[in-house]
């Protein structure tokens, strides 16, 4: 049923790809007239761009001809060292001219009407173009005028992974490993600012394809098909307040040149993976069409080693373990769309996502168990994992004559499964006491499927001003059955053990209402806002006939101030409240088994947790160099945490409780410049304090933690056609709620040649040259009226990572100018301002 599915998913967007080829005309005339390919191309425009406080000329700004009906770049051009340009074939029609450069308001001329009769004219010269140095800054400029590395504005941070070889021919993972502020761990689990707890979009938009296992999705993402990464560590009251780190959108590649556009890349690795992705779009003045698709096969290779004590009136019980793991599988991520321009100030869009993947792994566990009695034996772990989920994207767009007056909406549909089996068994290894096979299943079934629906009004004021006004709703069904059978080695087969089988689902819907206002007034701006939202929550164990219920409603205010240019210092201030509302696996009460000494119980009376999230910024930016350093303060009410405590017969119950209050605070620091014409180098860090306060822990609870993160990128154009890039992050040991955690790094280095004007590219990436990567921890129980601890833990894994990648890239049709870096986003709001006007 599954391959049906999919290949029914493959047909319908194949389909949309032909009709939409063959299609978007109004008549064959009409057609002639608006197909690109079949217009004369004979206008001409030219002109100097300079800076309009010095005067000087601006090399390497960006030159862009852009249609007036749909926004297709038509064609363009970089201005040359004396800030010179000029274009040529261009398209007869009515287009407008965009001239931008980084750190420079963008300047929208026009619209000009190409046509060689009449009033009009097919040649057009500009003379001089003044651009205003921007109150945003934007960091890694190179003197050849290419798109950043990255870019930090007054309200995100913005990472280009399209010019980051490092993660070529990975995926979304490997991509996230290099933006600042933005941590992944060894088990791909992603963090902001120490924070897991992050809302994840895709285009602007969130997803519950795939179950909602957000990690899956992610390692179904090629890096190919990605543009950029967008973080918001303390966004406005548009957004949904969920997330308590705040917000991760990765926005996929689509190209805006007209005609037949796209690339592919394949290639694979020295531990058996494999990749293959693509990208294909085609545009007219009329409409749009495209598709993402990207396959992957990764193998991972991990070992570790566990030792846990647990003092017991009569004895003292110790467990070693010694542990070997593979695991792999293939992962599909396909994205397809269709978007119409009614008009010069309406479109009309549809877009299909389909991801599915399978992930198998074997882990086998040598155990010594001693006190009372001595126990070896090998424990042999077979896990099977099978996610699949599509969503369906409807989105209307309306302009009016102000360019930033405009009418936004969506609608999404979403349906996901992810289902997994775990199979163990004992074999007795020399032991003094015998050890039965206790051979058993565990597997779970999870659903879930939801909509969400946005409105969102832009009104302009003359001032500059604007106030956003939009509603919101969502609805996410969940379920989760546990599946739990044991080996009844008197019959030979399995049979079901039904203290551990449950079924359990959750409901959880969502309607808001927000209002913000921004403006600006000389070199202070200003963005205030609030959302109001109702919430119903019902979950149902139904093994038991249980409900629980938990209806509310919460107001998250908004406020972000700036002041100062960054050509001097830009100061940034900023706060927001956000929630954390906890998931259908942390609220179900049921016993769900790992083995025989671990058991994992939710807990159907956790509380949503709250943040006040304050912060401020510094920031400096001149040419070649980017200065930043901020602070910022979270006070986190009800913090949900995951709680271990072990019983007297030595097994380990793993639950959620609530933490009475989290206070954190943190410095956050970027430099990010050029040496010389061909050495690039982004350094950034952090240090961090989580202070907790509860009786959680053992009476009166009050402890500090510090942490610190450190990360270096650096790029070296070693000549026009060769690149060498190199990454690291580092994470020193730090302080946990009931232990501590080691230190933990990451490093990775690539190579890439370019041929043919960079159609061509071959890249060779080494992960992890060093052998650095792993991580370890300790953990223990509290101190008794002798000071004397009753259990303790020390664990260490480590990843044989160290890899090597060749990936093989093609680019067709035209690219991208390689100077720009303001590009239209997809999208919840996650987009720059851009202008409209009439059809040509």
């Amino acid at each position: 049923m599954k391959k049906i599915r999919i290949i029914v998913a493959l047909v319908a967007l194949s389909v949309s790809i032909v009709s939409a080829q063959r299609g978007g005309s109004r008549g064959g005339m009409n057609q002639q007239q608006m197909d690109p390919k079949s217009v004369p191309k004979i206008g001409v425009i030219y002109g100097t761009v300079l800076d309009s406080a010095s005067k000087t000329p601006i090399p390497y700004a960006s030159i862009s001809v852009i249609n007036q009906r749909s926004n297709t770049i038509m064609t363009g051009g970089i201005s040359n060292e004396d800030g010179e340009f000029r274009v040529k074939e261009i398209p007869l029609g009515r287009h407008k001219i965009v001239v931008e450069y980084i750190g420079y308001a963008k300047q929208e001329l026009g619209p000009f009407t190409f046509l060689p009769f009449g009033d009009n004219k097919t040649e057009y010269n500009l003379e001089t173009i003044s651009l205003v140095q921007s109150t945003l800054q934007m960091a890694g400029v190179d003197v050849e005028g290419e798109r950043p590395l990255f870019v930090q504005t007054a309200e995100k941070r913005i990472f280009n992974v399209s010019k980051n070889s490092l993660s070529t021919g990975g995926n979304a993972i490997d991509a996230l490993r290099q933006v600042p502020g933005v941590e992944v761990d060894s088990d791909d689990n992603v963090s902001l600012r120490g924070s897991s707890n992050v809302n994840l979009m895709i285009d602007g938009k969130p997803s519950s394809i795939a179950g909602g296992d957000i990690k899956s999705l992610l390692q179904s993402i090629p890096s190919a098909n990605i543009a950029d990464i967008e973080v918001m560590t303390n966004p406005g009251a548009k957004y949904d307040p969920e997330g308590m780190a705040g917000i991760i959108n990765i926005v996929l590649k689509e190209n805006k040149f007209a005609g037949l556009n796209g690339n592919i890349n394949t290639g694979g690795d020295s531990q058996g993976g494999s990749n293959l992705s693509g990208q294909i779009n085609y545009r007219t003045t009329s409409y749009n069409s495209f598709i993402n698709l990207g396959m992957n096969d990764r193998k991972r290779i991990s070992d570790g080693s566990s030792m846990r004590w647990q003092e017991f009136p009569n004895f003292k019980n110790e467990i070693n373990q010694i542990s070997n793991s593979n695991s792999g599988g293939p992962n599909l991520f396909i994205k397809s769309g269709f978007e119409y321009f009614i008009d010069s100030k309406q479109s009309l869009g549809v877009s299909a996502t389909v991801s599915n993947g399978d992930r198998n792994s074997d882990n086998d566990t040598y155990t010594t168990d001693s006190g009372p009695g001595d126990k070896k034996y090998i424990r042999y772990a077979t896990t099977g994992s099978d996610r699949n989920g599509y969503d369906i994207n409807l989105n209307y767009d309306k302009k009016y004559e102000d360019p930033k007056q405009k009418l936004t909406s969506f609608f999404r549909f979403s349906d996901g499964l992810n289902d997994g089996l775990n199979e163990y068994y004992n074999s007795d290894n020399g032991g003094a006491d015998f050890v039965g096979m206790k051979k058993a299943k565990n597997g779970d079934e999870g659903t879930r499927s939801g909509y969400d629906f946005k409105l969102d009004y832009v009104h302009p004021f003359e001032n500059k001003s604007k106030l956003e006004v939009g509603l919101a709703s969502k609805s996410t069904d969940r379920g989760d059955t546990q599946i739990a059978e044991i080996f009844d080695e008197a019959t030979n087969q399995y049979v079901s053990d039904r203290s551990f089988s449950n079924e359990f689902i959750y409901n959880e819907t969502v309607h808001a209402a927000y209002l913000q206002y921004s403006g600006n007034l000389w070199l202070f701006g200003i963005n205030a806002g609030g959302r109001y939202e109702m919430v119903d929550m019902l979950s149902e164990l139904k093994t038991t006939n249980e409900k629980f219920e938990n209806p509310y409603s919460s107001f998250y205010p908004s406020l972000s101030m700036t002041f100062g240019a960054p050509q001097l210092v830009q100061i940034q201030t900023s706060y927001s409240k956000r929630v954390n509302r906890p998931r259908s696996r942390m609220l179900n009460p049921f016993s769900s088994r790992q083995d025989e000494r671990n058991l994992r119980i939710g807990n159907p009376f956790l509380k949503p947790e709250y943040t006040d999230s304050y912060e401020i910024n510094f920031s400096r930016f001149s040419r070649g160099l980017s200065l930043s350093l901020g602070g910022y303060y979270r006070y986190t009410t009800d913090k949900m945490t995951r709680f271990k405590e072990v019983r007297e017969d030595g097994v380990s119950i793993a639950t959620y409780k609530n933490l009475e209050e989290q206070n954190t605070r943190g410095i956050d620091y970027s430099i990010v410049g050029s040496l010389g014409q061909k050495l690039r180098l982004m350094f950034s860090g952090s240090v961090y304090w989580d202070e907790i306060n509860s009786e959680l822990f053992g009476s009166d609870y009050n402890k500090t933690a510090q942490g610190q993160r450190l990360r270096l990128t650096t790029m070296w154009n070693i000549n026009p056609t060769t690149e060498f890039m190199f990454f690291i992050f580092y994470m020193p040991g730090r302080d946990i709620a009931i232990g501590k955690m080691d230190a933990m790094s990451f490093s990775s280095m690539s190579v890439k040649k370019k041929f043919m004007d960079e159609r061509l590219n071959l890249t060779l990436n080494v992960g992890d040259p060093f052998g650095l990567s792993g991580f370890g921890f300790e953990s223990w129980g509290d101190l008794d009226e002798d000071g004397v601890r009753d259990w303790y833990q020390d664990a260490n894994r480590n990843w044989n990572s160290r890899s090597i990648r060749l990936t093989l890239e093609y680019r067709f049709g035209k690219m991208e100018d390689r100077s720009r870096f303001s590009r239209q986003r997809r999208g919840e709001g996650m987009q720059m301002e851009e202008g409209t006007g009439e059809i040509f």
